[in-house]
């Protein structure tokens, strides 16, 4: 037992070795990156606990034995005092352990105050300034020597070429060179018009283009930094490190304005949860936070070990990406007929979250990535709810194949179409069951029911009870009662929910109606300018486009949509069961204190769903849309927002609101 079991260790010892020396090379040596920062540390751990359990497997090639390699493309440049490294905590207990750490080691029950700054997910940097003149930039290596990247470092607007003020006669300023995610979202967009190889994410652009040979590749990018300290300095001493960054920036160096200092570790426990709820509203990654000792004299008799600093700690988050094994891409087809692949996955930790899916999007954006069945991948939930994956993570194993979307639909076998233009492949066939079916249990959360799930809805349609919206109006308590799961009482509650659901507003009517493009503002938007669905009916393409947010195509879809004898009929059958298709007094706009304010909603909020927060805005008179724009009051932020809104809310510097602000607007605190 005990030789299988080492076995099996070594096995995947020397799997781990392969991919992550193949990840050493792609990115130290070739400047391809092959797999994200997270995805290797996790990798890395996993070998040096293989490692410390089983010794005899430690071989000379092993990762843990070396830290990287150098590029040869620039010349080395040793750094007048070493850049170290620093160690990681990534809980509230850690945190203190090291803090106890810290006053055990001075010994004199002093006070400790702390310094914190985000911790900025981009390279390292030493510039080498003398006389106030910057004469070198170089990467940072393995901390004792790096690449000279002089020439490109020069183009970063935001490096000073003379330093401010009186200057010493040498300083070493260490700092971490990014990309806005804003312009790593418009480098790839020109990569993809000149079809080049897009960047996987905004610190692997900013290494990539660092390390450029052409320096004027690297002046088109729109790189910056923030300088964080200073290493080797003649001619200037420092009594702290907050005194060190206000000097920094004093002599025209950019250091990040959200450092702090703060008394207790308790202060610093909090910020770093803080940060951690706020990470998402900065225009750049962070994937912690650095929290270091303030006073330089205790900095200095705490000291260094394996060139890991003592007084300083990174206080991590849980990663945003993970590895795992994808195990198949399946299809599932859309209340629209569209079909979306999926990915079946090996359970990972992602963000805090066990994942077992994600999301594909498209046959072309699957094999642009290289994303194939039995491969290791990466997963990724930064900004998003639903997990995406980015890419393989290491070469293909053998025997996988590229991705094809299926030719005939899944359910009722109807060829598939993709329509030019679109990167979307579609099942034509209006009766596919997947139209009724994913309506039905759409319409279930538009309309509120409660006690009829997706899994109900399910059952009903196996059953052969429900087809269509309106034969869940026909559902009697006799039938439910005899399904699996119902009882004489959850059955009648389930026919009252239903009943009740009647009375939803217009708005919500349309919604759920599957109208294709048709999502909440726009229903809404629908119901308050036609009022009701006789003039909706009898519009024209041209009268449907004047509703805010349609356009020529939108306008057209919805027309056809009414136009067809079976969703005419299907209206007509619903407003005969008493459902509601005519504005009424509770959706018609409402004067309050917010009356004339534009607001938009992303993310995920705790008090209430997104939809009840609008709801909550327009009761006070606010009107709520779906876009930012430069008429837009504020944009209300949760957990997990849309990027694209918070780049354009920062573009058009549009107030970003948390949920805090969001309740003390709603007069709630």
């Amino acid at each position: 037992m005990a030789s299988s079991k080492t076995a099996t260790a070594a096995a995947r010892a020397e799997e781990l070795r392969d991919l992550l020396n193949q990840a050493l090379i792609a990115y130290h040596v070739e400047d391809e990156p092959i797999m994200e920062d997270a995805a290797y540390d996790a990798l890395y751990d996993e070998l040096v606990a293989l490692e410390e359990e089983h010794p005899e497997l430690v071989t000379p090639d092993s990762p843990t034995r070396r830290v990287g390699g150098l590029s040869d493309k620039f010349e080395k440049v040793q750094h007048l005092e070493p850049m170290g490294s620093l160690e990681k905590v990534t809980t509230d207990e850690g945190l203190r352990k090291w803090d106890e750490d810290v006053r055990k080691r001075l010994r004199t029950g002093e006070p400790v105050a702390y310094v914190l700054e985000p911790k900025i997910d981009g390279l390292a940097v030493n510039l080498t300034y003398e006389n106030g003149v910057l004469v070198r930039g170089a990467t940072r290596g393995d901390g004792v020597q790096g690449e000279d990247v002089s020439r490109n470092i020069r183009t970063i607007k935001a490096i000073p070429l003379r330093l401010k003020g009186g200057a010493p006669a040498l300083i070493e300023v260490r700092g971490e060179v990014y990309l806005p995610i804003s312009g790593f979202r418009e480098l790839n967009e020109r990569l993809a018009g000149t079809n080049q190889k897009l960047a996987p994410n905004p610190r692997n652009a900013a290494a990539g283009s660092l390390r450029q040979k052409n320096s004027a590749i690297t002046a088109d990018r729109p790189l910056s930094i923030w300088v964080y300290g200073a290493g080797h300095r003649e001619g200037v001493e420092f009594d702290t490190q907050f005194a060190m960054l206000e000097w920094l920036r004093e002599h025209g160096l950019r250091t990040n304005p959200f450092a702090q200092r703060l008394e207790s570790i308790d202060d610093v426990a909090a910020a770093c949860v803080e940060w951690e709820k706020r990470r998402l509203e900065l225009d750049y990654e962070i994937d912690g936070v650095v929290v270091k000792v303030d006073s330089l004299d205790q900095q200095r008799r705490l000291g260094v070990l394996h060139s890991r600093p003592r007084w300083a700690r990174a206080y991590k988050w849980a990663p945003m990406t993970a590895v795992t094994r994808l195990l198949e891409i399946r299809i599932r087809v859309g209340r629209t007929g569209a079909l979306n692949p999926w990915a079946i996955m090996e359970p990972v930790q992602v963000g805090g979250v066990t994942v077992t899916r994600a999301t594909l999007h498209n046959e072309e954006d699957i094999n642009r990535k290289q994303i194939r069945a039995g491969d290791d991948v990466i997963v990724q939930r930064a900004g998003d709810v639903i997990p995406q994956i980015v890419g393989p993570a290491g070469p293909h194993r053998r025997g996988t194949k590229e991705f094809r979307m299926p030719t005939h639909c899944p359910l009722c076998g109807t060829e598939i179409v993709k329509p030019e233009g679109e990167a979307m492949h579609r099942c034509p066939n209006r009766a596919c069951p997947s139209r009724g079916l994913e309506t039905l249990i759409n319409w279930t959360g538009v309309a509120d029911i409660e006690g009829v799930g997706e899994q109900t809805i399910r059952i009903l349609w196996e059953q052969g009870l429900v087809r269509l919206l309106p034969d869940l109006y026909r559902l009697t308590k006799e039938q439910l009662v005899e399904l699996e799961g119902f009882a004489e009482i959850s059955a009648s509650a389930a026919i009252e929910s239903i009943l009740r659901s009647k009375q939803v507003p217009f708005s919500r009517v349309l919604l759920g109606l599957n109208i294709p493009g048709i999502g909440w503002v726009l229903a809404r938007n629908l119901a308050s300018h036609f009022g009701t669905v006789d003039r909706l009916v009898a519009a024209t393409p041209e009268e449907v486009a004047e509703v805010e947010g349609f356009g020529p195509d939108r306008a057209e879809d919805v027309v056809d949509w009414f136009a067809d004898e079976q969703n005419r009929a299907l209206v007509q059958e619903l407003r005969d069961l008493g459902l509601r298709f005519e504005l009424g007094a509770d959706e018609r706009p409402r004067e309050g204190p917010l009356t004339g304010s534009t607001y938009v909603v992303t993310g995920t909020l705790e008090r209430f769903s997104r939809d009840e927060a609008k709801t909550r805005l327009e009761a006070l008179g606010a009107k709520v849309t779906d876009s930012v724009s430069a008429k837009t009051t504020g944009l209300v932020v949760g957990e997990e927002p849309g990027a694209s809104k918070l780049t354009k809310a920062r573009k058009a510097e549009v107030p970003i609101l948390s949920e805090a602000d969001l309740l003390v607007l709603l007069g709630e605190s």
